[in-house]
């Protein structure tokens, strides 16, 4: 798994996933299509977070403001999908740009929180798994209440999500047999 390779150890994770006989590229491609307008939820908890200063287009897909906030697509197989950052810790969401799943592994600047997440279809699931890890005991120790407050909300968006990116893809094999 790409995402094992990226980060074989981290501080906090969290693992999701839905039921699915969908096609794993047809499901990877729902990834990267599914919009706000989908998953309302997200958009709502990011606003309240204080992320969506800037508006959130309906139409745009989920996925370009990840990468337009950091976040780069950073290994991809048939049935895997990674993206991952390096955030400076207190920066918000704005990571350094990792180009390759060797970079983003081997980053370890001091002050960094290190965040990768992948979408995986495998064994009739699709299965999304968040693993974060701090680069110095500093950082691990802020991160882990930051934790607290956001994981419960964290955990609702991924589920609704991945409902989403479901639908998505079974409209798309509906659609296109």
């Amino acid at each position: 798994m790409l995402l094992d390779d990226a980060m074989p150890v981290w501080d906090r994770r969290s693992v999701h996933r839905i039921a699915s006989d969908i096609p794993a590229s047809v499901l990877l491609e729902a990834v990267e299509e599914v919009t706000w307008r989908e998953v309302r939820v997200f958009k709502v908890l990011l606003t309240l977070r204080g992320l969506g200063r800037r508006a959130l287009r309906p139409d745009a897909p989920i996925l370009d403001w990840f990468t337009a906030n950091g976040f780069r697509q950073i290994g991809r197989t048939g049935t895997e999908m990674l993206v991952a950052a390096a955030q400076p810790l207190g920066r918000g969401i704005h990571g350094s740009a990792t180009s390759s799943l060797d970079s983003f592994r081997d980053q370890a600047e001091a002050g960094c929180i290190k965040i990768a997440t992948n979408f995986l279809a495998v064994d009739g699931f699709l299965v999304t798994e968040t693993r974060v890890i701090a680069t110095d005991a500093h950082s691990r120790r802020i991160f882990a209440v930051y934790w607290l407050f956001i994981r419960a909300g964290s955990g609702i968006i991924r589920r609704v999500w991945l409902h989403a990116i479901r639908a998505r893809a079974l409209a798309k094999a509906t659609n296109h047999p």
